[in-house]
């Protein structure tokens, strides 16, 4: 917690009998600050500093040492700043039995004019540390292209909270998950443009790199984001006014979607007799069930034996592995969010943590690569330990990539990709010209066999937005 001081060499013209001087000192700034502190949770402290940017963060004297008002666990004092109107400052109680406050950095801003009295907060209080952090406006963006496409959502813009015909907010920790932010588009816009939605978010108490949490809501639901494995959105706080990238309502734009004919996806898991589940338990075949659910199936609550029957994976002879097939019709997305569990319980893994893939062809059949069962176990007194191989967390495909080339072979090169639908390979033999050829038919695929006319060819996969 260190402030990095920077010196700016300089050279003056004395105008004359220090009156330049005079002027310097006027216009420097002079800002009481007032801290006060309830050390009622460190009540053997006796003696207590404020320390941060403002003090290169030295709670060795001279520090900026509270006074207790009269044998009270408050402590307060006032201290002049001479950083600029709108600095935003940074700063942690510190005392003689624990040093720093073990939370995270408190932070407020000098006001433009005037005396500050920071309200009065409690020893190691991070929840609210209650100043008067700085405000921070914030655009978010969010493409509803799709939504429209599916008749989920119209644009006109004239819709409430919770109408079917479609509205769109934005709701996080910014505004208590309420809601949300009412979000408009511009009407006058052209073509698609009519479906991107905006609004400025004013963000409050966030000093600069700090983190905000956020989800889209259409019609009042809320959205349940590919990148995000269903959870919320995540964005770094970086600057006062701040404009966050575009994105799409669940991530799925257009070219995200099942718009042909209905897609049968086959799920299967190798899970051999005395896996563990999350809690210990060891898995006996026989006896035990195992279920799949999913965002495509609405992911029906948890419970022993709670999942239907529909959901549940069925052996393949005696080979330890489990399938099921579903059929995902038009307009569902092609990314899928989905978890394993014994006996309908919750209890792959812990809480969000899913497997995500895509379904990678146009059908009409497509094989999900086979799963295997992904937990943590924590045993009291000891560590949690991991699946070999496997990790406690998302288990995310990518998303495209993995383009590799094999060796010359009848008149051919093979070539290779983690492919999806509408990613296609491109072919350039001069990179300095800029332009790439698209091959129309390797949408959806994963290999093709080039056939070499002599030449140097340049590869690389390109998604169509």
């Amino acid at each position: 917690m260190m402030k990095t001081i920077l010196q700016h060499c300089c050279s003056r013209r004395w105008l004359g009998l220090g009156i330049s001087l005079v002027a310097a000192l006027a216009a420097q700034a002079q800002t009481p600050v007032t801290f006060s502190i309830d050390m009622s949770p460190e009540a053997s402290a006796t003696a207590v500093y404020i320390t941060g940017t403002f003090n290169g963060w030295s709670y060795q004297p001279p520090a900026y040492a509270l006074v207790q008002s009269n044998s009270s666990s408050i402590w307060t004092n006032t201290f002049t700043f001479t950083d600029p109107p709108g600095t935003i400052e940074q700063g942690k109680f510190n005392d003689n039995v624990s040093g720093w406050e073990s939370i995270g950095n408190r932070s407020f801003q000098l006001p433009a004019s005037g005396p500050l009295v920071l309200p009065l907060t409690s020893w190691n209080d991070g929840s609210e540390p209650g100043w008067p952090g700085p405000t921070n406006f914030v655009t978010l963006q969010i493409n509803m292209s799709a939504q429209v496409f599916l008749g989920n959502f119209t644009n006109d813009n004239n819709d409430a909270v919770g109408d079917p015909n479609g509205s769109i907010t934005v709701s996080g920790d910014f505004e208590g998950w309420d809601n949300g932010l009412p979000m408009t588009n511009n009407p006058n816009a052209s073509g698609s443009a009519t479906n991107i939605f905006v609004c400025v978010a004013p963000i409050a108490g966030y000093a600069p790199y700090g983190t905000i949490n956020y989800k889209f809501r259409m019609s009042g639901g809320w959205e349940s984001p590919a990148s995000t494995s269903g959870n919320n959105r995540q964005a770094d706080i970086t600057a006062q006014y701040q404009v966050l990238p575009l994105v799409y309502y669940n991530d799925d734009s257009l070219h995200d979607l099942i718009t042909g004919s209905p897609i049968n996806v086959t799920f299967s898991i190798y899970c051999p007799d005395g896996t563990l589940d999350d809690s210990g338990y060891a898995f006996e075949k026989g006896t035990d069930s195992i279920y799949i659910n999913g965002d495509w199936l609405g992911w029906p609550g948890w419970g022993v034996y709670a999942l239907p029957g529909t959901q549940e994976m069925v052996e393949s002879n005696t080979s330890d592995i489990y399938t099921n097939t579903f059929t995902f019709p038009y307009g569902n997305s092609i990314y899928v969010n989905y978890k394993y569990s014994f006996d309908g319980e919750d209890n792959e893994n812990g809480f969000n943590t899913n497997h995500v893939r895509e379904i990678r062809s146009f059908g009409p059949n497509y094989s999900m690569p086979q799963d295997a069962w992904s937990w943590t176990v924590v045993q009291p007194g000891l560590a949690p330990y991991p699946n070999p191989g496997i990790t406690s967390t998302n288990i995310v495909e990518p998303d495209f990539g993995y383009l590799g080339i094999g060796a010359f072979s009848g008149g051919n090169l093979p070539i290779t990709w983690l492919g999806r639908p509408w990613v296609f390979l491109q072919n350039s033999s001069d990179l300095s010209s800029g332009i790439w050829n698209t091959n129309m038919g390797t949408s959806g695929t994963q290999a093709t066999n080039w056939s070499n006319a002599g030449g140097s060819q340049f590869f690389r996969l390109q998604k169509q937005p």
